[in-house]
This record gives structure tokens, sequence and C-alpha cells, in this order.
């Protein structure tokens, strides 16, 4: 989502049992990369922090280390914990410009993001973005039986791809087109270096894929996807050259996010609305929705509509042809591409 000015920006870092979270935290937790984040973790018992490493201890759950970063434990409702946190910062307690978050390895991710959308905090805190560690070496086993592990995967900005080194290439490039086939909006990452990865993953934005990468996705995949249809979330393009209606639009995402909320888990485009001579960004996460206004069109690009979509059992033509009732002027030359 947009990162709305002067709040903290919050990072899931989710995956499947064993695909190597706890490796990823222990870097952030003790590398000196310089950033200075709150990282909350199931329990201090599966991180390893050395003693060296703790300056102080901070209430109860809460460690502050040497290198500036903040680790704490949450014991009970999310809600409390974040605002406890910032509540502490306020208070000059803490200090800290970024918060990251590890999920258990069959967690669902929506109702973390959900949590993000109460009152309280979402004036200061804002997504920043997933990060799906994947095991490369077990993943679509994972993924045949276990519906957890294709929603973590749906639900990502950045996956990267750990455990490289137990598959070969051929396999990896495999499972890259099979996990492009389900989330054809996530950057995919070959784990190799720290800082790289550190980089990523506070850059979530860039990180993400270009609209150019993301509507060649569909072409690409397009095989793939014919032999992906056992995975329950996959992701689908939809395009219309013809210009939309504002408020039809809008009214069509508000029936969708009602009927579908829990099954949408993210949805991202470009939107080329009659009238406006902007580009209108749509992004959105279950009922979380923002269009807003980019920049203007270029001369020498085509004005088109571009949305993915990301969701599990989708009705994917009555996404088309929803979509395509917000056409603005019934033009005949209007069609999928």
């Amino acid at each position: 989502m947009a990162q709305p000015a002067m709040t903290t920006s919050f990072t899931i870092i989710t995956g499947f049992l064993g695909a190597g979270k706890t490796t990823l935290l222990n870097e952030m937790l003790c590398g000196s990369h310089g950033r200075r984040m709150a990282v909350i973790i199931n329990e201090f018992g599966a991180v390893n922090i050395d003693s060296q490493l703790i300056a102080r201890r901070v209430g109860d759950g809460i460690l502050e280390l040497t290198n500036g970063c903040v680790c704490c434990t949450v014991r009970d409702d999310l809600r409390t914990g974040l605002q406890a946190l910032l509540d502490s910062r306020d208070r000059g307690e803490l200090a800290f410009e970024h918060i990251v978050m590890e999920t258990t390895g069959l967690a669902k991710v929506g109702p973390i993001i959900q949590t993000l959308s109460i009152k309280t905090l979402k004036s200061a805190i804002h997504l920043g973005g997933v990060v799906t560690v994947v095991d490369a070496s077990n993943i679509l086993v994972q993924l045949n039986r276990f519906h957890e592990a294709g929603e973590q995967i749906g639900h990502a900005d950045l996956l990267l791809l750990n455990k490289i080194d137990l598959v070969d290439e051929e396999a990896i490039a495999r499972l890259q087109m099979r996990l492009t086939a389900i989330n054809g909006m996530a950057k995919i990452l070959i784990r190799q270096g720290t800082s790289d990865t550190m980089a990523e993953i506070f850059d979530l934005p860039v990180a993400r894929r270009s609209d150019a990468e993301v509507i060649a996705f569909e072409t690409s995949t397009g095989n793939v996807q014919r032999h992906a249809h056992l995975d329950q979330v996959r992701s689908f393009v939809v395009q219309l050259s013809a210009p939309l209606d504002q408020g039809q639009v809008q009214d069509w995402f508000s029936y969708l996010i009602m009927r579908h909320t829990e099954r949408l888990l993210r949805y991202k485009g470009i939107l080329n609305f009659e009238g406006i001579e902007k580009r209108v960004v749509l992004q959105g996460v279950h009922g979380l929705l923002e269009i807003r206004a980019d920049r203007d069109w270029l001369p020498a690009e085509t004005r088109m509509t571009t949305v993915v979509f990301i969701g599990k059992d989708l009705p994917e033509q009555d996404f088309r042809e929803g979509l395509t009732r917000c056409i603005a002027t019934r033009d005949p030359a209007a069609q999928f591409i």
C-alpha cells in the first residue's frame, strides 16, 4: 500500500515451517546494516541472540541490542503489542524506524494485515510489505498438501528462495514459474548475500514487479497456469483498452470486497478512467482498498487498464465480466487482451 507521511513501516516476514525465517531474523537482528528496527518474534528462545549484543532490557519482553535494533515478543494480541511499542518510543524509551514481524509457519497473513486498519494503528503504522521465505527443496510438496503455503505466497510482495543448494537449476526454473503462476505481482529473489536481502526487504516498493513485468507475466506463464490448476491460490490479469467510469469501478470493487474479502488476497493495477488525464493506481489487500491518482500518461504509453488479482478459488470469468461492465462508453473495440 502507499506510504502515508510520518508513519512507521511494518513488514511481515512469513513462510512455511522450516523455510528459514529464523535464520533471516537472526541476520536482521544481529547484523551491522545500520537500520534501527523493532523485530517482533514468537519467542526469544527461537532466535539466537548473543548476550554480548544485548544492550539493555526495556520492560517485560523487550530487548534493546547494541546495533540499535529492538527485539520483542507479543504475549497478548497484536494490536496491544504494537501500541505498547509505539508508546515506548513516544516516551523516549525506544528508538526505531521500522517494525518487522515474524509469523508462525502456519499463520494466516490476512488477519495480521487487517489489524493495521484499526483506527488507533492506522494513523501510526502502514504496511511496508510482505516477505515470504520459500524452502526451494520442499515448497512444491507443501503447496500440494497445505493451503497455508499457497496463501503465504499469494500475499507476498517479495519471495525469497532459500535452500537453493539442495535443488538443481532446472528445478529452480520450474519453481519460479509455479510461484509466478500463484503470484504474478511479487518479485522472486534467490537468497544469496545478506546485504542484498536486507536492501530488498527494506525497499519493497522497488522490490515489487514493475508495471511492465506485471503486464508481461500472464503471457510468459500461460502454459504454467494451465498446468497449475491444483493451486487454490493463483493470479490472473485483466486488461481493457476502453476507459472506465470511476464511480462504477468504485462500486464494483466495494461489491468485490463485500463478497470475496477472505478469498481476495491481493490486487493491484493501473486504471484508465474516462475524463482523467492521469494514471490511477489501484492497490488492495483483502478489504483494504486504495485508489489514487498517479502521474500523467506519457505520450508513448497506451492508455489501458491492467489489474492483477491474486486469490483463492476466485471466479475469474466473473471478475473479467464485472470490470468490463465498468467501461464508460460502450466502445465495441473494447476487449480483453
